[in-house]
């Protein structure tokens, strides 16, 4: 960002900042640390409440030789009893990204729908390969698994192309953060070497790193902490630098430790907006800032079911079966021979069915024992049924058939409420897209310009111009439609309602609509979010009725136009009303001939009107006679074909 102004703070302020910054981030790190741990002991299998311990006790691994679940000095693969726990997280995953996300940005005011769509098109450029769909992807998983989560705007300004100077980031919360309760700044922390690091970054040292050093780069982005500076527009970020100090580790898995070291800061940027949005699935509880994260509440539950399922497991294979035998007719031999049989194998025994006194179900029976495990399977239904109210997975989500004897309006209803969950998190996810989209319309013109040149197949370069970022944020409203895809839906039920209406609209009023109407019509558009209404609903096709007419005579004097498809009601009313006001209050009389004309005129398409649909709904003409020449109708030509004689029509009636 070296072409962005910058600036120094005061060794004051420099202090200040710093000195909030390392309290942030030690109060933020210990809830974290401790949710990442719950997590992280479940992922791993060493959750000692879930029976996990217990069973890796019995496989002869010694308490002393389990490692930390966060430990980065070595790492191994972990003996995980996640399955239940990543199926439903990938479950969700699912739901939340669907497929290839696109922001969509709607016109909220009159005349910005073509600014509209210059807007769609650089987001569809920026979007396509600014990694959004991995950007997405990573917030939804971490919003599930962490307290809280970050998303950040990239900009690559030496990029030749507008496509690559624009990135989507998502930030685990280790990396990034907030002041707790003042919200004053927020800071996003990352690694980058020392040949990448800008020149105006970099700090005064005596002996600089190499080119292929990594170093610690804080970005503090405080709008809200009056720092005594004089350019305070926008959103200032001011850098720190840590170089020295720090043990690499580069194990799988590997983090830094300790990442409260600011370092030394170097120079202030002034930013346009704030390139970081924070959020969270859930919200913090009374009295404190740093919310749980979602998963936290699966842990009882899934602690719940892992016990269950030992249980299970203990009472399948330990229970002993006791069957009582008649020592007379089972010899000892016999029994040893079935005990030691090969599984699978046919094994013969002699007894005496022939005695009365003494049958084989009298031989050899087994003792009847009163077993729990009716009882553990019914407990882990319930778990389950419980666990997938907390997660918002259905049945129906595990590919798991509803009971068919419920109604279509209950199975429905079941499905809405578990999808609410999801709504909610998609809420959060649009939510927080959306405000990073208007910070976007503030930096889309310093990173692009004014245009952005898009070469075509032919050779000729098209410019699209790129909105005032004043002017967009005013005009535009930021929609990420592949949530989910409910707001398309949302639109797409919108426009058919509108079509719908419309079309009714200008077929009940072809000539001319009264102002009512009109007004009714752009008001229940604007309702569906149709902005710019006033431009479709054009004057000449909609409007172009009596008032015109008589408004286009006063101006130019010539006769008032009457057509034969014209509703000749609605103009006989407005003539006569203003004939009445012009024979009435003394107005100009030169209208008064004319007016009566077209009364004249319309009365007599509204008569001839009226006569052809009474000779349509009352029959023919001649009675006895079809429309065709010679032809009789329906009642009189099947008499004829019957051999009969024709009936009487009397004069006056209808042939029926």
């Amino acid at each position: 960002m070296k072409n962005f102004p910058t600036y120094k703070l005061n060794e004051e302020a420099q202090n200040a900042l710093k000195a909030l910054v390392n309290d942030s981030i030690t109060k933020i790190n210990e809830p974290i640390d401790g949710s990442a741990k719950l997590v992280a002991d479940i992922y791993t299998g060493r959750d000692p409440l879930g029976a996990g311990l217990r069973m890796m006790i019995g496989e002869g691994i010694p308490v002393q030789a389990y490692n930390d679940a966060l430990s980065t000095k070595r790492w191994s693969p972990p003996e995980t009893t996640a399955n239940l726990f990543l199926s439903r997280i990938r479950q969700i995953l699912t739901t939340l990204t669907p497929g290839v996300p696109t922001i969509k940005v709607r016109s909220r005011t009159p005349g910005a729908a073509y600014a509209a769509e210059h807007q769609n098109e650089l987001m569809r450029f920026m979007t396509d390969r600014g990694e959004l769909r991995e950007a997405m992807r990573k917030a939804a998983f971490t919003g599930l698994l962490s307290p809280f989560f970050g998303i950040k705007l990239a900009f690559d300004l030496d990029a030749k192309y507008a496509y690559d100077k624009v990135k989507f980031e998502t930030i685990e919360p280790h990396d990034c953060g907030y002041e707790p309760f003042q919200r004053r700044f927020s800071w996003h922390s990352y690694d980058k070497q020392w040949a990448d690091l800008p020149k105006d970054w970099r700090p005064d040292v005596t002996e600089p790193p190499k080119d292929w050093d990594t170093i610690r780069i804080t970005e503090v982005y405080h709008e809200g902490f009056k720092h005594g500076a004089k350019k305070m527009e926008g959103c200032p970020m001011s850098i720190f630098v840590s170089i020295g100090g720090e043990d690499s580790d580069t194990t799988l898995g590997g983090r830094k430790e300790d990442i409260s070291s600011l370092g030394t800061y170097t120079t202030t940027v002034e930013l346009p907006a704030c390139p970081l949005v924070l959020g969270n699935f859930l919200d913090p509880a009374p009295a404190e800032d740093v919310p749980a994260s979602e998963v936290l509440s699966w842990i009882p539950l899934m602690r719940m079911i892992v016990q269950v399922l030992v249980q299970i497991n203990r009472e399948i294979t330990t229970v002993n079966k006791t069957i009582l035998f008649d020592k007379a007719a089972v010899s000892d031999d016999a029994l040893m021979l079935a005990r030691d049989a090969v599984p699978g194998a046919t094994v013969f025994i002699g007894v005496d069915a022939d005695d009365a006194t003494r049958g084989v179900n009298a031989t050899m029976r087994p003792v009847e024992q009163n077993s729990v495990l009716n009882e553990y399977l019914a407990a882990l239904t319930t778990y389950m049924r419980l666990f997938d109210d907390v997660t918002g997975v259905s049945p129906q989500d595990r590919g798991m058939p509803v009971n068919p004897r419920k109604s279509a309006t209950e199975a429905a209803a079941i499905t809405d409420a578990a999808s609410r969950r999801n709504q909610d998190r998609l809420e959060v996810m649009a939510m927080m897209w959306s405000r990073l989209s208007q910070a976007l319309f503030k930096f889309q013109r310093i990173v692009c310009g004014k245009v952005v040149p898009v070469p075509l197949e032919n050779g000729i370069v098209r410019e699209v111009p790129v909105p005032n970022p004043v002017t967009a944020c005013y005009a535009f409203e930021v929609d990420p439609i592949e949530l989910g895809h409910m707001s398309r839906r949302g639109d797409l039920d919108a426009l058919m309602n509108w079509l719908t209406v419309t079309t009714n609209t200008q077929q009940a009023f072809q000539t001319g609509m009264p102002r009512l109407t009109r007004e009714t019509l752009r008001r229940l558009g604007k309702s569906m979010g149709i902005e710019d209404v006033d431009l479709y609903l054009d004057a000449p096709v909609l409007e172009e009725g009596p008032e015109n007419r008589y408004i286009a005579f006063l101006q130019t004097g010539k006769a008032i136009n009457v057509y034969p498809q014209d509703q000749h009601e609605m103009y006989i009313a407005y003539y006569q009303k203003m004939l009445d006001k012009v024979t009435g209050e003394s107005l100009f009389k030169g209208g008064e001939l004319v007016l009566i004309s077209a009364l004249e005129k319309h009365a007599m398409f509204a008569q001839q009107l009226a006569e052809a649909t009474s000779q349509k709904a009352g029959g023919e003409v001649v009675p006895g006679m079809g429309a065709g020449a010679g032809s009789v109708d329906n009642n009189i030509a099947a008499q004829l074909q019957a051999g009969a004689t024709p009936s009487a029509v009397p004069q006056g009636t209808g042939g029926y």
